[in-house]
Formats: C-alpha cells, sequence, structure tokens
C-alpha cells in the first residue's frame, strides 16, 4: 500500500518513529541539501547526518537517500492535507509565471514614471525523479558498487599510465639509436 492511501493514524505513526534530531536532518535534506551543508547548518558531522538519514531510511523502509526524501515528504504533504494545509511545493515544482510587460512608451514621453522593464527569471526545469547517480549505485549494495567501479577506475588509470611510459621508452630507444 502506498503513502498517499495511509490512514491518518498510520502516518503519524511513522512520523512519530523518527526522533526530532531525524526530522530535523530530513527536513533540510527536502530542501535538497548536502550532507556537508546540512552538517554545517546543525553543528554535527556529516557523518551523524548521513547516520540519521541511514536510521531514517530504515524506520520509512526505503533504501536510497532519494527515497527517504520522497517518502518524507510525502508524510509531511499528507499530514498537512488532513490538516487542510496548504503544502509547499517541493523546490523543483515551483514554477515562476512572469507578469504582463507594461506597455510600451513609443515617444518616450513617459520614461521617468516607468520602472526599467527586467527579463522574467528564467523557468527551472522540471525533474520528476531527480537522480544524481544511476541506480545501480543506489539502495542496498550501493557502496559496494560505488567501490567496485572506483577500483574499475583505478585499474584503467594504471594501465593508461603504464602504457604511456612503455610508449616514451620505446620512443626513446627509437630516437637515440636512430
Amino acid at each position: 500500500m502506498g503513502r498517499e492511501y495511509m490512514s491518518e493514524s498510520d502516518i503519524r505513526e511513522q512520523l512519530a518513529s523518527l526522533t526530532a534530531k531525524q526530522r530535523n536532518v530530513l527536513d533540510l535534506l527536502i530542501a535538497h541539501k548536502t550532507s556537508k551543508e546540512i552538517a554545517r547548518e546543525l553543528g554535527i558531522s556529516p557523518h551523524t547526518v548521513d547516520q540519521r538519514i541511514q536510521f531514517a531510511k530504515g524506520k520509512l523502509g526505503v533504501d536510497s537517500r532519494g527515497e527517504v526524501a520522497q517518502a518524507y515528504r510525502l508524510l509531511l504533504d499528507a499530514v498537512a492535507r488532513t490538516h487542510g494545509e496548504p503544502s509547499e511545493p517541493l523546490a523543483y515544482e515551483e514554477t515562476r509565471i512572469a507578469a504582463p510587460l507594461p506597455p510600451v512608451d513609443i515617444d518616450g514621453a513617459n520614461d521617468a514614471a516607468q520602472p526599467p522593464v527586467s527579463a522574467p527569471p528564467p523557468e527551472r526545469a522540471v525533474a520528476e525523479d531527480y537522480r544524481v547517480a544511476p541506480d545501480l549505485f543506489e539502495g542496498r549494495n550501493g557502496t559496494v558498487m560505488r567501490l567496485g567501479a572506483i577500483a574499475v577506475l583505478a585499474v584503467l588509470l594504471v594501465f593508461v599510465a603504464l602504457g604511456s611510459v612503455m610508449m616514451f621508452d620505446q620512443l626513446s630507444r627509437t630516437l637515440v639509436a636512430g
């Protein structure tokens, strides 16, 4: 059963299972802050931030950092809806509609009376499911997959470096012999 179909008591129970410190971290997480930014703002270490997120993932039954943010946001939205409070839009759901431009003064008679026209703010890209890393690097085996990818890249760099040294050696032997 999805979170949008949970009863109010289930929603409140899930929110109550989170500690105040976990909720503080999750509040900043849904504002798209990094662990370092959250740590700086709360005066704790980034490791503590990641640990609180990890425990919250277990309590909310999700596997990734993105999923815990989404689940927490859905719980907050569900509570707001039950109380008739308008919920704030997610940062990437905000849209800005440009105000109509003032009429153009062709003859310049009202130049002093009208403020200068500024360009409307650029539209934000709408991303329903924004991910920094592929799904392969998220979830239960994400750390192992990231470490494996780092190891593969390190081995490739060693081969490139050794190949470059061998080519330089061969080239220098050819130039000295010739």
